[in-house]
């Protein structure tokens, strides 16, 4: 697995400090926030060889952007820029209302279009099973999947998992894991105070090892799927912090999550 960092938790730097940061902390790869209102280190008409420079630079290689929106003029310009880049995945929620047919049929119909733009410009939509929207637990997940992939170019769409999210949703991220096996194409990874709908927590409270999810676990059922993805921590709420405060909390976040892959390694191999 590539464990990774969404860049959005560094609100408070521009996208070359950003890098430069993920790097000092040691990953080695990174997801690109283009998320407009919360912080878009990225955008549509960015020069996509100055974004290549700087993550060469920082010898950082991004697995994924997360577009969080869906605004089709502004998706398909992140699509650009993605495939420009070289950035195989977009990240996005499906919007809709959780428990509501007419709305979940109108959401899977607009992943539907979307992941065909996706498609035309090179890159996967990935999809992520979101509290309070219409995609937003294991079946639903299954069941954009099942009605959307025959219809659009092979690779077109997948899923993000998401545990806290899923957790949320009263799920066990760790038995969806298998459910869902290749249709993860990337992960969003973090901790959550609590399994109850509603939001994340505080971004202290979303560094993995400080919550309620057991994480090893979710891991394990990853890495037993043949999951060779991108793990990427997002943590969300620290964009006005200090940067110096953030930094703390990627580093924090950084050994736990690296500590937990070599114990699955480890279990694997013995």
């Amino acid at each position: 697995m590539k464990l990774g960092i969404n860049t959005v938790i560094l609100g408070g730097a521009e996208l070359d400090e950003a890098l430069g940061l993920v790097a000092r902390c040691g990953y080695e790869f990174v997801e690109l926030s283009a998320i407009a209102g919360m912080k878009a280190h990225v955008n549509p008409g960015d020069d996509p060889s100055r974004i290549r420079d700087a993550l060469a630079s920082n010898n950082l290689a991004a697995t994924a952007m997360e577009a969080a929106t869906l605004d089709r003029e502004r998706l398909r310009g992140l699509f650009k820029l993605a495939s420009q880049i070289g950035v195989g995945i977009v990240n996005i929620g499906s919007g809709g209302a959780t428990g509501d047919e007419e709305s979940t049929v109108a959401a899977i119909n607009l992943m539907r279009e979307i992941a065909k733009d996706a498609s035309d410009a090179g890159v996967t939509l990935a999809v992520k099973p979101h509290v309070g929207q219409a995609i937003h637990d294991g079946a639903t997940g299954l069941r954009l999947m099942h009605e959307v992939r025959g219809s659009v170019p092979e690779g077109a769409i997948g899923l993000n998992f998401d545990p806290s999210h899923l957790a949320r949703a009263d799920e066990d991220p760790a038995q969806v894991a298998p459910l869902w096996g290749e249709l993860i194409v990337t992960s969003h990874f973090r901790d959550c105070p609590v399994r109850v709908p509603g939001p994340p927590g505080t971004p202290q409270q979303q560094v993995p090892g400080r919550g309620a999810l057991d994480l090893p676990a979710i891991l394990s059922s990853l890495n037993s799927i043949g999951y060779a993805g991108p793990v990427n921590l997002e943590i969300i709420g620290a964009q006005e912090w200090p940067v110096a405060h953030s930094v703390a909390l990627v580093a924090e976040a950084r050994g736990y999550l690296r500590r937990c892959l070599q114990e699955v390694h480890n279990e694997v191999h013995n």
